[in-house]
């Protein structure tokens, strides 16, 4: 990782966080199971390794960079109009968030946290496995499943094997007998999203508050990321759905919360970097400034060369969304890695500005793009707003980094919500997704964002429609007989039998490979059902077979 500007900061805060014997856990784990890799940590940072100071956000087809670091911001004013906030970018500058839950009754001690500065992690297939069993032990149930900090669960183990008493809400779970306790040797399981799924608690109330130096909120953050493995776009795609429980007796108004993210493309050289908005899909863009980065242009390590990649976070859930109707974040902003008045910020003002669309000294932003390749910083004269880079790259007359001819850079961008009041017990939901494209794209001044929308728009309508589980996980009578179909490739008309019963009060639903339902005429008769799928483009379908009697069946099936 490179090196940071206030380094006699970093080693104060250093010194002093290992005076007190509270330093940072190096807990850590990754969404792996599709093509994109990156890292989560306990401390509201994620994608970089704090003990190599290694960037760990990267495409596992090719191993190479696509951010340099992330972590989660918010802020919001008390009732006497005390500002409180909370931030995490990289450890030496200071930490604000320690992992475990609070209890309003003041700060979590070092020890507590400690027993909670774990990951817990599961996979669909162990979920599947464990559903396939007649009975449940200690010893047959697997350990994701057994140790899961659900409400109640006498077998929860944190860091350690530290043995966990949960009274409260915390992680998800499918509660078979409705009885609000997680019991999974009755046969209760984690209720996670995805095909592979990861957990995990923070607070802003603990041992210390470095990072902004300011007043803490007494919020707590739960944590779900999660992914799929299906062949098609949606393996480019880690969703991170984050769940805010004020643990404070404070009303907090005007409160918004924020992604940070350091725009990393490649390894070298890291000072290449522009970013952009996109607001149809509420999207903050990070990509090459320079068309290329390989041997050829002087960087031989770590390198794409001039066909890279184009990442990006979605926001996807939004406090003030409603339905179908989605509001536009509060923000688009962005800061420098240095101590200019766009630098990096030190302070909780300075934290709280940025996620207003405005510098550490107050400026707000201000759409100074006059085009002709007149360089733009977003804080010069015209009117102000609040989205810098707002434009289309592939438009020279459309407000953008590179129709601006700026100079690349170490960016850093913060994205945020509106305000809301977020009340004393509360709860708000986030949802927003890392996304990446395929390597091929182009650098400026030949770069468009539209490789990185059509991913977006994967992200989105699946996170609306999630994809069926294609592997049968069976709580359920295993079938009593099979289904078939055919022909199979098919062409016009698809057949599905089932061999043992009649197939008239059967449930039937053909989706895609994303995992889409498709709207096709079907007609059933005894056993058999026949599916005009004339309409179909071609490509791999699946068919999900459901009998209250008898339970559920998964069949594929390609289209000519």
């Amino acid at each position: 990782m490179k090196k940071h500007f206030s380094t006699l900061v970093a080693l104060l805060c250093f010194a002093f966080i290992q005076s007190k014997a509270q330093t940072p856990f190096n807990t850590m784990d990754s969404v792996d199971i599709n093509n994109l890799h990156a890292n989560v940590l306990m401390h509201g940072d994620m994608w970089y390794n704090p003990i190599t100071e290694k960037r760990r956000c990267y495409s596992t087809n090719d191993s190479v960079n696509m951010s340099g670091g992330g972590g989660f911001w918010m802020s919001g004013y008390d009732a006497g109009g005390q500002l409180h906030a909370a931030a995490a970018t990289y450890r030496t500058i200071g930490i604000d968030f320690w992992p475990g839950p609070l209890d309003g009754s003041g700060p979590l001690t070092y020890a507590a946290s400690q027993n909670w500065s774990k990951i817990w992690k599961v996979n669909r297939t162990d979920i599947q496995y464990f559903q396939s069993l007649s009975l449940h032990t200690i010893s047959n149930t697997p350990q994701s499943i057994l140790t899961w900090p659900g409400k109640g669960n006498a077998n929860a183990q944190g860091s350690g094997g530290a043995t966990l008493t949960i009274s409260n809400n915390m992680a998800p779970f499918v509660d078979l007998n409705n009885n609000g306790v997680y019991e999974p040797l009755l046969g209760e399981y984690p209720d996670i999203k995805g095909d592979q799924a990861l957990w995990w608690i923070w607070n802003d109330n603990g041992p210390t508050h470095t990072a902004t130096q300011g007043n803490p909120l007494g919020l707590e953050v739960h944590v779900m990321a999660y992914g799929y493995r299906r062949g098609t776009l949606i393996d480019n795609v880690i969703y991170y759905e984050y769940t805010l429980v004020n643990r404070s007796p404070n009303t907090y108004t005007n409160f918004r919360i924020a992604q940070w993210d350091e725009a990393d493309i490649g390894e070298a050289p890291y000072f290449a970097d522009f970013i952009g908005y996109d607001s149809t899909w509420r999207m903050g863009i990070g990509y090459h400034g320079v068309n290329d980065d390989g041997p050829s242009a002087g960087h031989p390590l770590g390198f794409y060369g001039p066909h890279s990649v184009m990442s990006a976070i979605t926001m996807i859930e939004l406090p003030g969304d409603a339905g179908s109707s989605y509001v536009q974040p509060g923000c688009f902003n962005y800061f420098n890695n240095d101590a200019s008045y766009i630098g990096n910020p030190t302070i909780d003002t300075q934290y709280n500005n940025y996620m207003r669309a405005k510098n550490k000294n107050g400026m707000h932003l201000k759409n100074d793009f006059t085009g002709g390749g007149t360089p733009s910083t977003g804080y010069g004269t015209g009117p102000d707003c609040n989205y810098v880079f707002s434009g289309d790259v592939a438009s020279t007359s459309a407000w953008s980094e590179c129709g601006s001819n700026n100079n690349p850079g170490d960016r850093r961008f913060v994205f945020s919500s509106n305000d809301f009041t977020l009340n004393s017990g509360a709860s708000q939901k986030l949802v927003l997704a890392l996304i990446a494209t395929n390597r091929g794209v182009e650098g400026c001044p030949h770069t468009t964002f539209d490789s990185i929308r059509i991913v977006a728009d994967t992200a989105w309508g699946i996170y609306h429609h999630p994809l069926p589980v294609l592997s049968v996980a069976n709580n359920a009578p295993i079938a009593s007989s099979g289904i078939t179909l055919y022909p199979n490739p098919a062409g016009d008309k698809l057949f599905i039998e089932n061999t043992g019963n009649s197939i008239v009060t059967a449930h039937i639903a053909i989706y895609n490979a994303i995992g889409q339902v498709t709207n096709v005429p079907m007609s059933m008769n005894g056993k058999k059902a026949q599916a005009n799928i004339s309409s179909l483009p071609q490509g791999v379908y699946y068919v999900i077979y459901r009998d209250d009697d008898h339970g559920q069946q998964i069949r594929k099936f390609v289209k000519q």
